[in-house]
């Protein structure tokens, strides 16, 4: 335990994490080891004597920042580069595999070429064995837990409820708020990318919002005239991200030497989009550039991106990347995301080759240089998660001897089997994988082989070897079952993979869909929710949730699931329809109102009959809404919403109708002669076809009665009276000609039918004969 004298809490968070440590550690037995350190490339012996040395230090202090420094060695050959000597890391392989399998469990793994392992096993163990509850040494246990986190091949549960337990702990210690705004700041940016990591979105983000209003900060995405291309004449509205700071905030991060950046170098586009406002001016910096790499690391995970989600995305990215960002970490991310993004565009691929080419390169830079100050505040992934990408993109563009070649050099055996089958070489990857199987069985292989060969035995066998722990097997089988549609297996396989391992928000979403499909609606209500605990943004999510509300009756919880889906799925017509239908069952008007707007405003030719006819009624039976208002009081609001759904949705019978119920039937609001011409073009909406659809007969009949009864009880003065005799006169002769002919139309045996179209015409001439008596009198 440190004492209160020696405790590291005098070097603070600040100081550790902008690496300023390094100016405090040069004294007394640390420097001595530091001067060993400088020597490692000369003599490997020195790298056991280091190790050895560290149980002689007497100091506390020492110690710790010794930790700390080992820490830094560790990412450096991990993360960020540059790497130590070959030599030095050949002849601690051995020492290094074997430590590396001390961190394997049955069901997960610690990916097999992690360097230095033993500097990190070292510091992890003597973090864990402080029992000071200063916040330094929480968090110095929290990165330890974060990072063995990224160097696993899979999300460990384990893991992600120790760091949840040490962040609860960091917030509500009173002592954090006698931190400055920055470095309340950074500890927050740092504790969002841990839960973005254990892919626990709503936490992350919570963690990223209290961060922003610690200093103030807001970005919003907003346009300006510029020009993408080296021809192009006219300036067109281009996508951009705005920052603001309100609070007087200084960063203090060291600057680091960022990786090279690669230029376009196309014929026809353009570095950078030059905006004709040479006075925007990009305001990113150390401390708020993690916020749109977090942003843009969300958006990410929603792939397949849309092109405009994917111009946003590289919005961000950009205002990263033209910044005053001076951040190894944070600036090899956003290429590396940007590289992601762009691999699709042919126009940019090269350059997405070459920037990753360039970071790859850097790796083995022999020039000493900082890199590893924001690692904690950026989410880099480690070295070989870059150098992945980079075969992906090969393999996209078909080279897959160069994606093979990257992924045998780095022992990534499932890629290397995926990217065989990705070339047609089915016999190759089976053959590869039960080679690997036969130097040692594995749930992870069997679950490979499985998805090369597609025979769910595999799965089976991977679950029994795992001893019933193994959710990738139960995973991978609930998948099967539910492409062949056999949801209660489907579900038993997804709740079994799910108690395993239960963050997995997308598995818990499929559970729910599952449930709904069988239907069980009960557990598809706690699959859902389980997802949504996870990411409370998911907008399918909460609208599926409101789905099931739905269907056990209770009404107002899927109103409120709806709600929430619309803020997430703001551009999905449908999540809006949902929340429509809900509004109308609980009878809030101002949101079916709002609702349906919002459909009509996104180009969708909507019109839902049920709908319409209960704004009518709640007006014209004066209805009294959910929040107590009666429904009269919205007769302006409705007739404002008919008045713009017509101008969008022309032709439609039952819009019409209801914009001329309006005006016909509502008690005091009566307007006739606006009734009667919206009447007359409900009927033209639906006579195109009268000779071909009984059911056009029918409404265009309907519309012809009612028209009868106002048209004949108009006041023979009225200046609009003669005109909508003469309308009466050619709809009800239309409707007797085309009615002839759908009669002539069927066949023999519908007499019933016809004998009611028979009724009809024989009403609709009485009609007629009435409405040419009128004419005479006019």
């Amino acid at each position: 335990m440190l004492g209160s004298e020696d405790a590291i809490t005098s070097l603070t968070l600040h100081e550790l994490s902008d690496n300023e440590y390094s100016e405090k550690i040069k004294r007394g037995a640390y420097w001595e080891l530091m001067k060993h350190i400088s020597k490692i490339e000369d003599d490997q012996a020195c790298y056991v004597d280091i190790l050895e040395s560290f149980k002689s230090l007497e100091s506390e202090n020492t110690k710790f920042v010794f930790a700390v420094s080992a820490m830094n060695v560790f990412i450096q050959n991990n993360f960020t580069g540059p790497l130590l000597s070959a030599d030095l890391l050949t002849s601690i392989k051995d020492e290094d595999s074997a430590a590396v399998k001390s961190y394997n469990t049955l069901n997960n793994a610690m990916y097999s070429l992690v360097k230095c392992t033993k500097l990190f096993g070292l510091c992890r163990d003597y973090f864990s064995s402080l029992t000071d509850s200063s916040i330094t040494t929480m968090l110095f246990q929290l990165r330890c837990i974060f990072v063995e986190q990224m160097l696993m091949e899979d999300i460990s549960p384990e893991l992600f409820e120790k760091a949840d337990r040490l962040i609860g702990v960091i917030e509500d210690r009173s002592d954090v708020q006698s931190m400055s705004k920055e470095i309340k700041c950074k500890l927050f940016v740092e504790f969002g990318f841990v839960y973005l990591y254990f892919q626990h979105i709503s936490k992350s983000r919570r963690c990223m919002g209290i961060a922003q209003k610690l200093i103030g900060f807001s970005f919003k995405l907003t346009g300006a005239l510029g020009k993408r291309t080296k021809y192009q004449e006219r300036a067109l509205p281009q996508l951009r991200v705005e920052t603001i700071i309100e609070e007087n905030v200084t960063d203090e991060t060291p600057l680091e030497n960022e990786p090279q950046m690669i230029d376009l170098n196309d014929d026809t586009l353009l570095e950078k989009i030059s905006f004709d406002d040479k006075n925007i001016q990009n305001s990113v910096t150390n401390l708020t550039a993690p916020f749109l790499l977090h942003m843009a690391s969300l958006k990410l995970k929603d792939f397949a991106l849309e092109e405009m989600l994917r111009e946003e995305v590289i919005a961000f990215l950009e205002g990263i990347i033209e910044g005053k960002t001076f951040s190894y970490c944070i600036a090899t991310h956003a290429f590396f995301i940007r590289s992601r993004l762009e691999q699709t565009s042919i126009r940019k691929l090269s350059r997405c080759m070459e920037q990753l080419e360039e970071v790859v390169l850097g790796f083995d830079c022999k020039k000493v240089c900082a890199r590893t100050g924001s690692l904690f505040q950026s989410g880099l992934p480690p070295m070989w998660k870059q150098e992945k990408l980079l075969a992906v993109m090969y393999t996209s563009i078909g080279s897959h001897k160069s994606a093979l070649e990257i992924y045998n050099r780095l022992q990534m055996r499932e890629e290397q089997i995926n990217a065989l089958i990705g070339a047609g070489k089915y016999e190759t990857a089976e053959k590869l994988t039960r080679t690997l199987l036969a130097l040692g069985e594995t749930p992870k292989l069997y679950c490979i082989l499985g998805d090369t060969t597609q025979d769910i035995s595999h799965y089976e066998k991977a679950w029994e070897l795992s001893g019933e722990s193994s959710a990738r097997a139960m995973k991978s089988l609930g998948y099967h079952y539910f492409n062949i549609k056999d949801y209660r297996k489907a579900l038993n396989c997804m709740q079994n993979s799910l108690d395993c391992n239960y963050l997995q928000g997308g598995l818990w979403f499929t559970a729910g869909c599952t449930a709904l499909a069988i239907p069980e609606f009960e557990t598809a209500i706690k699959c859902f929710q389980s997802s949504l605990q996870i990411d409370d943004e998911n907008g399918q999510g909460w609208s599926n949730l409101g789905a099931c509300f739905e269907k056990t009756g209770e009404m107002q919880k899927a109103f409120n699931c709806y709600k929430e889906a619309t803020k997430h799925s703001f551009n999905d017509w449908r999540v809006w329809e949902n929340f429509l239908c809900a509004a109308a069952q609980i009878k809030d008007f101002a949101s079916m109102i709002f609702a349906y707007r919002q459909i009509i405003s996104f180009g969708q030719k909507y019109c839902d009959r049920k709908i319409l006819n209960c704004l009518v009624s709640a007006v014209r039976d004066n209805m009294t809404s959910v929040s107590g208002e009666a429904g009269i009081s919205y007769y302006d609001k409705v007739l404002d919403l008919f008045k713009f759904a017509s101008s969008k949705v022309t032709t439609n019978f039952d819009l019409w109708k209801s914009y001329a119920a309006m005006h016909l039937d509502v008690k005091g609001k009566e307007d006739v002669d606006k009734g009667i011409d919206y009447l007359i073009k409900a009927y033209h909406s639906a006579s195109l076809h009268i000779e071909r659809s009984m059911e056009d007969f029918l409404k265009c009949t309907e519309c012809s009665k009612v028209l009868y009864t106002y048209v004949m009880s108009q006041q023979k003065d009225s200046p609009t009276y003669a005109p909508h005799l003469q309308s009466l006169k050619s709809i009800l002769q239309i409707l007797i000609t085309k009615g002839h002919k759908l009669s002539e139309s069927m066949s023999g045996d519908d007499v019933e039918t016809k004998d009611l179209i028979t009724e009809y015409l024989n009403s609709a001439k009485k009609q007629l004969e009435e409405v040419e008596e009128a004419q005479l009198f006019v």
